[in-house]
């Protein structure tokens, strides 16, 4: 890239979560533009600091408790200290009130809500309704979205997108559909001999045993409930294997009660997930809402087949029956039907798998969002940033 006065580009996010895949691809996307010489700065509470030059991190205050002043300090303190600087572009994954673009990578929360008040009691579907923290988080939302400030609205899935123009007013030339992205060389078959027999041999399991993989933080969400009542409707020798964060007690008692004894473990939070994609079978993740979790990609793209439910933003680019399997709803009981038959298909649906991964490696999605800048800033007439393999 060449001009006259660099580029200066700011983003925003809260905290770096090691086990987050927006945090990731958020440091991903900093390095490369810092290398064709742009100007990066990040506003956030917590991080770990990139690598390569061109970086600045602004360390922003606030409150740390309860969970409504500590999310309306952040959106408060940026504002501040972004005030204080000219950015050409200032890209957010939070929701907050400074950004010209924000990715959406959390989906809806308004939406969020609705479905889960369908899945819970009278007394708790109140708590929802008054809780101030969401009502705070819908009225945050809502003035975002409509922000007259706020020029382009990425979405890693075309449900978000759907979501956010029936429920905003939003015009839909706003609207950016940029997939998640996968290092298809870090997640690849390739790794099931060596990594993943070795891993297998380590867990005690052996190579004939299928394992349905898992891999996700909070459970209720993710549809684990879900899951492991459907675990014990499908074939003995499948095990299932849970791996993020969330409390394991509720869970761990559930699977006991459900008498699935060895046949479910709970492997915690993980530094690193590769070994278990490169271990396992098939990929199941029949969750209440995710916009597209990068871990469906990173299993596809290990050659895992993946099931689904609709409230995911990955059931939109698999066919049913080819690469997975999409349920309605988490309870579907099409989910039991559909463990069966992956235990009998997940070789001949593997190639399909890692073949529909491979329309999105992360260089792609690092294009698309280097174009989508470059669109803005031409509007702008500041200029263009360059991008070349």
């Amino acid at each position: 890239m060449s001009s006259v006065n660099p580029l200066k580009i700011a983003f925003i996010r809260a905290d770096y979560d090691p086990y987050g895949g927006a945090e990731k691809f958020t440091n991903v996307l900093m390095e490369e533009l810092a290398a064709k010489g742009i100007e990066i700065h990040l506003f956030t509470r917590s991080w770990v600091n990139p690598q390569g030059s061109n970086f600045s991190i602004h360390h922003v205050g606030g409150f740390r408790n309860p969970s409504l002043i500590r999310h309306a300090s952040f959106v408060y303190f940026v504002n501040r200290a972004l005030s204080k600087y000219h950015f050409d572009l200032i890209h957010s994954n939070e929701r907050t009130l400074s950004q010209t673009i924000y990715r959406a990578g959390d989906g809806v929360h308004a939406r969020w809500l609705e479905l889960r008040k369908k899945r819970v009691g009278v007394w708790k579907r109140f708590s929802l309704r008054v809780n101030p923290f969401h009502l705070y988080l819908c009225w945050l939302e809502r003035k975002m979205f409509e922000s007259q400030k706020l020029a382009a609205i990425i979405v890693n899935s075309k449900m978000v997108g759907k979501e956010i123009t029936a429920r905003f007013s939003v015009p839909d030339e706003k609207i950016h559909t940029i997939y998640n992205g996968v290092d298809l060389q870090k997640f690849n078959p390739a790794h099931k001999i060596g990594l993943g027999t070795d891993f297998r041999k380590a867990a005690g399991v052996e190579m004939e045993i299928p394992v349905a993989l898992m891999v996700g933080s909070g459970y209720e969400r993710k549809g684990v409930h879900q899951l492991l009542k459907a675990m014990k409707h499908t074939p003995i020798p499948l095990q299932l294997w849970i791996v993020g964060k969330d409390s394991l007690g509720p869970y761990q008692e559930k699977a006991r009660r459900l008498g699935l004894g060895e046949r479910v473990k709970f492997w915690g939070k993980q530094d690193d997930v590769q070994p278990f994609y490169a271990a396992a079978n098939f990929f199941v993740l029949p969750t209440l809402y995710d916009p597209f979790p990068s871990v469906a990609l990173e299993a596809m793209a290990s050659g895992l087949p993946i099931i689904v439910s609709k409230q995911c933003g990955a059931a939109e680019v698999i066919r049913q029956g080819r690469e997975g399997f999409v349920v309605d709803t988490p309870d579907d009981e099409h989910l039991i039907y559909y463990m069966q038959v992956m235990v009998d298909k997940y070789h001949e649906m593997s190639g399909a798998a890692r073949l529909c991964a491979e329309q999105f490696p992360i260089t792609r999605t690092v294009q698309e969002l280097i174009s989508l800048y470059s669109h803005l800033l031409r509007k702008e007439k500041r200029g263009m940033i360059g991008y070349n393999n």
